[in-house]
C-alpha cells in the first residue's frame, strides 16, 4: 500500500523557512553582539520588584512553579528530517494551568524542543523529551508572532517550565532539576529573547 506523501503548499514552505532559520552562523553573530560590552545602569535608578540590581529578570527556580495537567495526545505528521506539522486531533491535546487558563495549540510546524544537538549527551535533554511543554510553548511562541496573543515572554517561559514540571512532577518524565534549570535557561536566554522580538 502507498504510503502518503505530505504535499506543502508554498505558504507552508516559507512558515518552515522562516520559523526554522536559526542557524549556527546567526548564533554565533548573535554570542558576539552579546559579547560587547554592557552600558552601565545609571545611579539611583530603582528596580521593580521582580527586578534585579542591573535591571535584569531575576532568575526563577523549580519550586517557583506550579503544576497544571495535560489533557489528549498531540498528533503529529513528519514534514521532513526534524520538523512535523501538528495537527487537530480528537480527544483535543490540551494544557490546564494551575490558573484554570487551557491552552489548546492548533496546526502548526515544529522541531520539538529547541535543544543544541551537542547537549543531546545530557539524559532526558533532547527535543522531544518534554514534547507536550515544548509543543504548548511552539504554539504560544507562533501566536505571539501572529499577533493573536498578548502574553508576554515571561508568561510564555513561565507556562513551558509549568508544563514542564507537570510532566515531571506527574510521573510521566523523570525529576530532574539539572535538565530542569537547563531547559529554563535555554528558553530565558537572549537568543530566545531575540527570536521573540523578531531580531533573528
Amino acid at each position: 500500500m502507498p504510503k502518503k506523501v505530505i504535499a506543502l503548499t508554498t505558504t507552508e514552505r516559507k512558515q518552515i523557512d522562516a520559523k526554522f532559520s536559526l542557524t549556527p552562523a546567526k548564533i554565533a553573530a548573535e554570542l558576539a553582539k552579546a559579547n560587547k560590552p554592557a552600558k552601565k545602569k545609571p545611579a539611583g535608578g530603582k528596580a521593580g520588584p521582580a527586578m534585579a540590581a542591573w535591571g535584569e529578570p531575576e532568575r526563577k527556580f523549580y519550586p517557583d512553579f506550579p503544576t497544571g495537567r495535560f489533557e489528549g495526545e498531540p498528533y503529529l505528521v513528519w514534514v521532513k528530517p526534524d520538523i512535523f506539522r501538528m495537527e487537530p486531533h480528537t480527544p483535543h491535546f490540551r494544557f490546564i494551568r494551575s490558573s484554570g487558563e487551557i491552552i489548546e495549540p492548533g496546526k502548526m510546524f515544529t522541531d520539538g524542543g529547541s535543544i543544541p544537538r551537542a547537549l543531546w549527551f545530557v539524559k532526558d535533554l533532547s527535543p522531544w523529551a518534554y514534547a507536550p511543554a515544548f509543543l504548548v510553548h511552539d504554539w504560544l511562541f507562533d501566536s505571539h508572532h501572529a499577533g493573536t496573543s498578548e502574553k508576554s515572554f515571561e508568561e510564555v517561559r513561565d507556562i513551558m517550565m509549568e508544563g514542564v514540571k507537570t510532566l515531571m512532577e506527574s510521573g510521566l518524565c523523570e525529576s530532574n532539576r539539572l535538565v530542569f534549570d537547563l531547559i529554563y535557561s535555554g528558553i530565558d536566554s537572549f537568543i530566545a529573547r531575540r527570536v521573540w522580538e523578531g531580531k533573528t
